[in-house]
């Protein structure tokens, strides 16, 4: 810290002599001096690299700043050459490091480089007024200044620690470090390297038929052919580092390096152009897609072996490799033929050795499982969706690209797992055998799921844009069968189950053949669930879970699009027609695989799977995720064919079978049927849902709560959550008639919350469904006499509350360890939130209304001060929502809060004045910032109109003053923090500037400050000129002369610096 503070002041003398005293530990051969001094150098460049000012030390944040920057630009680069030359020295008579000595010189150097190479240089170019706050943490690349062009202009760099490396990768605390530098070498990018010469590419043809996307990552083009031209030391860096670490690695990874070296070939990947890579000699470009290949195949089998196990030691690894083989398939055609083979035949192994990994023989190699390694149905355990959402994106993405072996391997485990399904025989079936089918077919919709809708960029219709141009130029050049009607094909899947390609006449197209296989598996299992006990079934729940949700991609994929598509001449042979028709010269996308709403077959489907749907909901209510899937179909059913699902006659019998009390995704579901109903042109089929569905929950409702039994709460618990789907459905044009709808359950509100105070999961579930009324559904309401209507519910709801349930925390005592007890408050202020946002949305209230109606959260907002002690804001999501309330209070309505009582006021005021002490943590000092601010701000407006000014309101603001001035010179590192305390600050000189003045002279006054008082008198002066110009009238206080002020108090902190006190 003495070397920084100096660094300023007399750098050159300063470094001068940190630079001689440490050749004088390294030129002397006692290794015990080289070891210290390899530890000063960390230590001096650890205090240099940040810009984070201690807390008992004045030094600004702009002394940091400016401090890192003069140490960078003369300092850091003779310390990394120091480092380099000593440890050059050690390895040159030691190479092996054998002694501990000799691994503490190496380990401390290693820890420098690795520092040195994360480091993160200021930006070239700054922004007028702009600044950035940099933090100690590792950059994502190395970027150093032009001055540092010498020390990597013959890539020497590269070989020494390739070859350090080698020497030490096996002491894994050693390899830790020296991994990172590898990385950070790896990501080496800017001006160090000089130009990287061409590197603009022409991306195949990608999104709208046609259209040619230019990728340009950064620089100029040139037409010189790459042949002829020299290599430029960007090209030969990163040959070089390619080379080399494939010399090194490609015998040999150790399981502790292959993270890293993961991460390694990421960042040479992704942190250099692609057409550097384009620019390698084709040995090394082979070698390099063999290198990524290899490991990634070496890695696939393991990573998910134990991934399946819940182990994600491995998982980053493949998924690095993954994210760089993505972009080199992507831009297979930018390199010569055979490098682009090459990808291509290692992208099929890539998605065989994956699809092996994860089924069983005769198609994979997936071990056999024991008892509960397969399907753990413990509900806490996440799903394969989840735990591998990132790689079976990966793979589907590659799966577009090998649409051909893709299609067909899938094609024959369906069929064959298709066909040992039908053999089956139920009574003398291995239950283990049975897991390894159910396992194997989870794994392969998964994929295929992923591969038909997770992965494009773009899509054609429905289908993702990769699969739909196959369909297309196969029709084109009559590689597949093109219909004119796909219904007949896919009734028969649905008929007779299951449907064999092999016995079809013509080659069927890739999104065909899926459709083919994954309906003849719909229909089979909708037998089984029908026909067969569930407890007998073939089918697990998992399973169930993973065949809902690909089936529902499915249909979103056999969805045409609402509006039709225009045909693409880009599919046209130039100078001959097309092998359809005289008159077409063009292949039209209305010839892809679809199930055209209103259809028979779309019909079918529909009743299929509502009796699927029902008798998972009806018969496996345990099942909450399966329910969830279930809720999710049927979701999807609505959204893309909502009028065959009103249409049919079986949803109406069917939910009259549903006992709500047993379903565990009740509120989605009754969600969904609302959405659908929205979604309905046919004012019938609206009132059939009204009448058939919606209606009988209102009289069971009606009814439970004539019943004083001992289990009515639970069951109004549940109806309650139907009720808020009902309201979380509410959109513009159904908003009215819903509200009106609910009608009774309001006015049972109050009652109930009175008469059942001690249920509760009641109370948390009718203040749920209040806050998602408030919210959603009340949102809509335009109504004046609607919305005086639910504020005289919401009164009488906070009424209620009050006298029911606020005794409860009167003295809640460590409250910090349980916020399930305080979950009710938390909705409850939530409530008032809502409230008070609704209030001013309507342009047409006058102000006297939104005063009025302002004071339902006002009204909350009084019985909830008295009792809001330290201990129950300590619990972070209350705390949360209650400054919440506060700031919407101070910044929608100001001019209510001023008609409150002055107690009231001052409690308010007080949890204001507690969070600006950092009672609650820094977010809450931030919060109770832009609460002073806000009230500061009104009183300011109220100015400008000519309007008389709350004196009981400015008066307590203004005592505000010298905590939020206070603030400013402690946060000054904070952005936000800093941000906003100079903004609020700069309010209140331009509320009151005599306030701020007189507190200036009680600062001045203070015997700390008699001895710098001229200085500071002065500094101060300055910082007031920014806040008085034009008199500071409130017409000027505009965002840029905020800034100006807050730039003006940067400066007035570097003047004050050592020399004002404030205590």
């Amino acid at each position: 810290m003495i070397i920084k503070r100096n660094s300023l002041v007399a750098h050159e003398n300063t470094f001068a002599d940190l630079l001689s005293i440490l050749e004088t530990f390294f030129n002397n051969e006692n290794q015990k001096l080289q070891s210290f001094g390899l530890q000063i150098i960390e230590l001096v460049a650890t205090e240099f690299s940040t810009i984070w000012r201690s807390s008992n030390i004045s030094i600004t944040w702009d002394f940091h700043l400016n401090a890192k920057k003069q140490f960078e630009d003369v300092l850091l680069k003779q310390l990394m050459q120091l480092s380099l030359r000593t440890l050059s020295n050690l390895l040159s008579t030691s190479p092996d490091l054998n002694s501990i000595i000799e691994q503490q010189i190496c380990d401390k150097f290693l820890r420098v480089a690795s520092l040195i190479f994360c480091w993160n240089f200021s930006p070239k170019y700054l922004y007028l007024h702009f600044k950035v706050i940099i933090s100690a943490l590792r950059s994502n690349t190395f970027r150093p200044p032009e001055s540092w062009h010498e020390l990597f202009k013959d890539t020497s760099i590269i070989t020494f620690f390739m070859q350090m490396h080698s020497r030490i990768r096996f002491n894994e605390r050693l390899c830790e470090n020296s991994m990172v530098c590898l990385t950070q070498l790896a990501s080496l990018i800017g001006d160090a390297l000089g130009p990287s010469g061409p590197i603009a590419v022409v991306m195949p043809l990608v999104g709208n038929l046609g259209e040619r996307r230019l990728a340009t990552v950064m620089g100029g083009i040139s037409d010189e052919p790459v042949s002829s031209r020299k290599p430029i030391l960007h090209d030969l860096y990163v040959q070089t580092f390619v080379s080399q670490m494939i010399d090194l690695f490609s015998d040999m990874v150790l399981d502790h390096e292959m993270v890293s070296l993961s991460l390694v070939i990421y960042k040479l990947f992704t942190c250099h152009p692609i057409l550097i890579f384009e620019r390698f000699p084709d040995e090394l470009l082979h070698r390099f897609v063999d290198f990524v290949a290899k490991n990634i195949l070496k890695l696939t089998q393991p990573t998910i072996f134990l991934a399946m196990k819940n182990d994600q030691t491995y998982s980053s690894a493949l998924g690095n490799l993954f994210q760089v083989w993505r972009p080199l398939l992507r831009s297979a055609h930018i390199f010569k033929e055979n490098i682009s083979v090459l990808i291509e035949s290692h992208n099929v192994a890539i998605i065989e050795t994956f699809i092996k990994s994860v089924l069983s023989p005769p198609f994979g190699n997936r071990e056999k499982p024991t008892s509960g390694e397969i399907y753990d149905e413990n509900e806490d355990e996440e799903d394969d969706r989840i735990v591998f959402m990132d790689i079976l994106c990966d793979i589907g993405f590659f799966c577009l690209y090998s649409i051909d072996y893709f299609v067909d391997f899938v094609t024959r485990a369906i069929v064959q797992r298709l066909v040992e399904l039908t053999s089956l025989n139920l009574q003398t079936v291995d239950s283990k055998q049975l897991e390894i089918w159910q396992e194997d077919f989870h794994w392969i919709l998964l994929i295929i799921g992923h591969f038909i809708r997770h992965n494009s960029y773009s899509y054609i219709g429905n289908i993702p844009e990769e699969l739909a141009l196959k369909c297309l130029k196969g029709y084109q050049s009559g590689e597949f069968t093109k219909f004119d009607d796909f219904s007949p094909l896919f009734q028969n899947c649905i008929d007779t189950p299951p449907f064999n390609p092999a016995n079809y006449p013509g080659r069927l197209d890739p999104v065909t053949l899926i459709s083919t296989q994954i309906l003849s598996w719909f229909s089979l299992e909708h037998q089984m669930l029908i026909k067969l006990d569930p407890n007998a079934s073939l089918l697990s729940p998992t399973l169930c879970q993973t065949s809902l949700w690909q089936f529902s991609l499915l249909m979103i994929v056999l969805t045409p699009p609402s509006s039709p598509l225009e045909e693409d001449s880009s599919f046209a042979k130039e100078g001959e027609e097309d092998n359809w028709g005289e008159d077409q010269s063009r292949i039209s996308v209305k010839y892809l695989p679809s199930i055209p709403p209103k259809s028979a077959l779309s019909a079918q489907i529909i009743q299929m799977s509502l009796e699927k749907m029902f008798t998972i909901l009806t018969k496996m209510p345990g099942e909450k995720k399966l329910c969830s899937d279930v809720i999710k179909l049927l979701i999807s059913l609505a959204e893309y064919r909502p009028l065959e699902l009103a249409e049919n006659e079986n949803l109406y019998s069917l939910f009259s079978g549903i006992d709500f009390s047993n379903l565990p995704a009740r509120r989605q579901f009754v969600k969904a049927i609302v959405l659908m109903g929205g979604m309905l042109e046919l004012p019938i089929l609206r009132q059939r849902i009204h009448e058939t569905i919606l209606e009988p929950l209102i009289q069971r409702f009606l009814a439970l709560c004539e019943a004083r039994d001992s289990i009515v709460n639970s069951r109004l618990t549940d109806l309650f959550e139907c009720f808020t789907g009902i309201a979380d459905a509410g959109q513009a044009d159904t908003a009215r008639t819903l509200f009106k709808f609910l009608q009774p359950v309001y006015e049972r509100c109050i009652p109930l919350i009175r008469n059942c105070s001690q249920s509760q999961p009641l109370i948390v579930s009718i203040l749920a469904f209040l806050k998602s009324n408030t919210d959603v559904l009340f949102f809509y309401v335009e109504s004046k006499e609607d919305i005086q209507s639910y504020h005289n519910l919401l009164i009488g709801v906070i009424n209620a509350y009050k006298d029911t349930q606020l005794q409860r925390f009167a003295s809640f005592e460590n409250a910090t360890d349980d916020e399930q007890q305080t979950q009710d408050l938390t909705t409850f202020i939530e409530i008032l939130c809502l409230a008070i946002t609704k209030t001013y949305l309507p342009l047409d209230l006058s102000e006297a209304s939104a005063i009025d109606s302002a004071k339902v959260s006002l009204h909350g907002l009084e019985i909830l001060l008295p009792m809001m002690s330290e201990d129950l804001l300590k619990i972070p999501l209350l705390c949360t929502s209650f400054f919440r309330l506060l700031i919407f209070i101070s910044d929608i309505a100001p001019e209510a809060i001023v008609q409150v009582s002055e107690q009231m006021l001052n409690g308010f005021l007080g949890c204001v004045q507690s969070a600006l002490d950092n009672t609650f943590g820094i977010e809450r000092v931030r919060s109770a910032l832009e609460i002073v601010n806000n009230f500061a701000s009104h009183c300011v407006l109220q100015i400008q109109k000519g309007q008389q000014v709350s004196p009981l309101l400015a008066e307590n603001i203004l005592k505000f003053i010298p905590k939020i001035f206070e603030l400013a010179m402690q946060f000054s590192c904070e952005l936000e923090i800093f941000n906003e305390a100079t903004s609020t600050l700069f309010t209140l000189i331009g509320l009151n500037q005599d306030s701020f003045k007189a507190y200036l002279n009680q600062l001045l006054s203070l015997p700390s400050n008699i001895e710098n008082k001229s200085a500071l008198e002065q500094a101060f002066t300055k910082l007031l000129t920014s806040s008085s110009d034009d008199e500071a009238t409130p017409r000027n206080f505009t965002a840029s002369k905020k800034r100006n002020f807050q730039i003006k108090f940067e400066s007035f902190l570097i003047e004050v610096s050592g020399a004002l006190c404030l205590t």
